[in-house]
């Protein structure tokens, strides 16, 4: 029985990686059909291809024996592509400065700011020394309080705008700070949109924010603080962003170069198929796979904090070796790996189920075999999953200025 629930989550697992990168493909693969399948089905034009005659059945199966061909034709340079695409990755995997400075754009003070945050002489004038050091972080501040709900008037009715980051600072309050900005840091790892993999920037996002927030809400009961389990599952998908993002970047460049060299070589044929290429859903997963919890828990330790010591439990992480809690009890992982498992599990679980990916039965093994009991799932049904709680000011700070 243990194999089997094991094997179980493995293959929700693999399902639920999908459903990060495609809704559409992660129905397909759970063996029902997409909205567009049950569409195409109940249209005049497939009741029409229900009537056809036979030998334009016997034409069909014809060039379905062709497309069969072709289609191994192009799993072949596929394969030939990634051959090399993927051990070239890998072996960037391994220069922690150069994903955290040019694919995160992070900079060492975020660590600085995020240890400052939950110290006791957090101050607004510490948080700007750090937050100044960069710049995409301040302008996200300054753009999220300019927000319309946000708007507030002077005296005399005219809109106050919100110019320095002191003043948007001072105007959210540390309490909000605490939790706005690893919300907003987070947010920022997001890998871009892209048609390939269309549901991956928004998907990741609810589970990124989910995560944080179940964490965040079984902390206490574990004896966690519950803002290292909230920045746990924050921070829990860096390596899955930066694979994306890199993986996404690296299949543009190399099949640019491939196409050039072939056409340079005189080969059309493998210039075209190379052309038709796309970036696949199955070496991505498998990056992500093999690398993803080295890379988040390297990135961490460079980011260098000394108060939120959440380190080990994504060092801890890389010592899974079966999607089972019991496997975590056994081998006596950290206490803040068991948290990001028992969060992880559970979000994965919400998404599934609201995609009707999963079914009542299979639900319940699931999440017993990521150590969710009862009163856990009544601890978090009470929660926002996908929200952040802030207490904003009513009034605009002193040193805040209208518009000239």
């Amino acid at each position: 029985m243990k194999k089997s629930v094991s094997q179980l989550a493995s293959v929700y697992n693999g399902r639920f990686e999908q459903l990060l990168l495609s809704t559409d493909e992660a129905i397909i693969l759970s063996g029902q059909k997409t909205e567009m399948m049950k569409m195409l089905e109940d249209s005049e034009q497939a009741e029409s291809r229900r009537k056809l005659l036979m030998v334009e059945e016997l034409a069909n199966k014809q060039r379905e024996v062709a497309a069969t061909a072709e289609n191994n034709f192009m799993h072949e340079i596929e394969s030939q592509f990634h051959s090399t695409l993927i051990p070239a990755l890998e072996k960037r995997f391994n220069d922690v400065d150069d994903m955290l400075y040019k694919v995160l754009d992070f900079d060492l003070a975020i660590g600085k700011l995020l240890d400052v945050l939950y110290t006791e002489s957090c101050s607004i004038s510490r948080l700007v020394q750090c937050i100044e050091q960069v710049k995409w972080l301040e302008i996200s501040i300054l753009k999220f309080v300019r927000q319309p709900k946000y708007r507030r008037v002077d005296s005399q009715g005219h809109p106050v705008i919100l110019k320095t980051i002191s003043s948007a600072l001072s105007f959210i309050g540390i309490e909000s700070l605490r939790s706005l900005i690893p919300v907003l840091i987070a947010k920022h790892c997001m890998p871009p949109h892209s048609e390939f993999t269309p549901d991956l920037q928004k998907h990741l996002w609810l589970y990124t924010i989910g995560t944080g927030n179940i964490a965040k809400a079984l902390a206490a009961k574990r004896g966690i603080k519950p803002h290292f389990g909230f920045n746990l599952g924050l921070l829990s998908n860096i390596g899955r962003s930066i694979i994306a993002t890199m993986y996404l970047r690296s299949f543009d460049d190399t099949l640019r170069e491939r196409i050039i060299d072939a056409r340079k070589r005189n080969n059309p044929v493998q210039a075209k198929a190379l052309a038709a290429l796309k970036p696949s859903h199955r070496y991505l997963m498998s990056l992500w796979n093999r690398h993803a919890s080295q890379i988040t828990s390297d990135i961490f330790n460079k980011l260098g904090c000394k108060w939120l010591l959440i380190g080990m439990g994504f060092q801890d992480y890389i010592a899974i070796r079966s999607i089972s809690y019991k496997f975590l009890e056994e081998h006596n992982l950290h206490p803040l790996t068991k948290l990001l498992f028992n969060a992880q599990g559970y979000m994965q679980f919400k998404m599934m189920q609201s995609h009707k990916l999963m079914s009542k039965e299979a639900s319940m093994l699931y999440l017993r075999n990521f150590g969710i009991k009862s009163d856990d799932v009544a601890l978090v049904t009470k929660i926002n999953l996908t929200g952040i709680e802030l207490k904003i000011a009513e009034s605009a700070p002193e040193d805040t200025q209208t518009p000239s």
